[in-house]
């Protein structure tokens, strides 16, 4: 993960920050319009140009060979030495692509000879294909009104829980959904309701952290933190953000919101007209992917990260810009991306590591991570009926023809100014020290044990409003304070 620094700093409207740094990875090549549309050897990447072949032929023997050469792999001035792991990840990206391919031409099942594809459940290549964000896309996004605020309405309550069944839940007793006539009290009761009778809220893919505004439950939190995120005009920083940076910067700063969580919402609104930017813009690793490529390059990766910033999303870039190579080297025919058979962008590789980083608990057991089995088998679906037809076909985003999206526009500075932003909840305690009076603060979305000092002449210039109410409320009979 990038370095870290903290400054404390202060802004306005009873709000207390903290500045984070954070070095943000930004390419080596120059980011300038030429290049950005032909960042790959031999490969338009605009999103209107970019052709392949669309005749699905890829290789089901997943074993890596044996005589090839050593691969010879520097990114960074770093030699990187691949493990067989490194050819298993281009595989499982082309076989696991095909899968889909065979299911949506309605091919019975199974639809790979490979048996660990088939027996357990593995995500797409592209994340865009994945049941979640093809339902997201068709019912979330772009089924209601498409008024900016709305829709990061919609995509806010959808993140929050990942989840069809929430969401179908929430829509039949409060629907239509809407950040106009959003209720509280009514969306907590329907989920309480829910989380009573057993009913699962969340998705098992990844954990959700909560923040702490006060509430017993998840859910409770997170509807509190959606409310915050609108009432801070989320939807026009959005629109507003010159650099998808910027909207990292942002997202960031909210209560319980990190790295990947961050990043998972970024990726789900990129399927909006809030976001305008190349696919290659920006990447942050997660877990999961740090893991894929510990496994795909062994020490090696760390040999990096020690001298590298940022190396993670470094050896991201360079396998998104050098992918047809290994396709090409392994003899694996990749189908690409909708019609125009678009190539994986550096969040699909970094989605696939997570997924590649699963195949090789069962692959390659001998390159060790934190966890060794695969959890979730894979059930196969009801065959369709008589007269149902193909499975649905998939959808890309409307708004990935925005012709903003084809020109790369990553930010020149490579540091980014997190500003943790910490809203005060209330005082309860003073005391005086050298450099002058200091009051104990709780902090609105933070859990107590995050309460700090601070300053009263800061508090003065941010909160005062909360400051006069503590002092008055010292004159009145009260229990016992620090």
């Amino acid at each position: 993960m990038p370095a870290i620094r903290t400054q404390d700093t202060l802004e306005d409207n009873d709000v207390l920050t903290k500045s984070i740094k954070i070095v943000l990875y930004v390419p080596r090549h120059e980011a300038n319009e030429k290049n950005a549309l032909r960042p790959r050897t031999g490969r338009v990447v605009n999103t209107q140009l970019s052709r392949r072949s669309s005749n699905v032929s890829v290789s089901t023997d997943m074993l890596p060979t044996n005589d090839e050469k050593e691969l010879n792999i520097v990114v960074c001035g770093v030699r990187l030495r691949p493990t067989v792991a490194f050819d298993t990840f281009w595989r499982v990206a082309a076989e696991r692509k095909a899968i889909d391919d065979r299911r949506r031409a309605g091919l019975p099942a199974p639809w790979t000879n490979d048996a660990i594809l088939r027996d357990y459940f593995f995500c797409n290549t592209f994340r865009v294909l994945d049941k979640v964000s093809q339902y997201m896309i068709k019912e979330v996004i772009e089924k209601g009104p498409q008024d900016p605020e709305e829709v990061t309405f919609r995509v806010l309550l959808f993140n929050s829980f990942t989840k069809i069944e929430t969401w179908e839940l929430l829509d039949s007793h409060c629907g239509p959904l809407r950040w106009k006539t959003f209720d509280h009290a009514k969306y907590m009761k329907v989920l309480e309701e829910a989380h009573e009778s057993g009913q699962t809220l969340y998705t098992s893919a990844f954990i959700k952290p909560a923040p702490s505004f006060g509430y017993k439950h998840n859910f409770a939190n997170h509807l509190c933190l959606l409310q915050s995120m609108m009432e801070n005009k989320l939807a026009y920083r959005l629109l507003g953000a010159q650099y998808m940076a910027n909207v990292y910067e942002y997202i960031i700063s909210f209560p319980s919101m990190g790295p990947f969580s961050t990043y998972q919402l970024m990726l789900c609104l990129s399927y909006t007209n809030l976001l305008h930017f190349h696919q290659d813009d920006f990447v942050i690793s997660g877990p999961g992917s740090q893991s894929g490529l510990n496994k795909l390059f062994g020490k090696s990766m760390n040999d990096g990260r020690t001298t590298v910033v940022d190396f993670e999303a470094e050896v991201m870039r360079y396998m998104a810009n050098t992918q047809d190579e290994h396709f090409k080297r392994l003899g694996l025919q990749f189908s690409g991306l909708g019609p125009n058979n678009l190539p994986m962008s550096i969040a699909d590789i970094e989605h696939t590591l997570c997924e590649v980083d699963k195949y090789c608990r069962v692959a390659h057991p001998q390159l060790k991570g934190k966890r060794t089995h695969i959890t979730r088998n894979f059930k196969v679906p009801e065959p369709l009926k008589v007269g149902e037809g193909k499975p649905n076909p998939a959808v890309l985003p409307k708004a990935w023809s925005h012709p903003n999206r084809r020109t790369s526009r990553i930010r020149p500075e490579k540091t980014l100014l997190v500003e943790k932003r910490y809203e005060v909840k209330r005082i309860d305690g003073h005391r005086d020290t050298e450099n002058g009076k200091q009051y104990f603060v709780y902090w609105v979305g933070y859990p107590d044990s995050d309460a700090t000092w601070e300053f009263e002449s800061s508090l003065l210039e941010d909160a005062p409003a909360i400051v006069q109410e503590y002092l008055a409320s010292l004159k009145k009979p009260s229990k016992k304070r620090r």
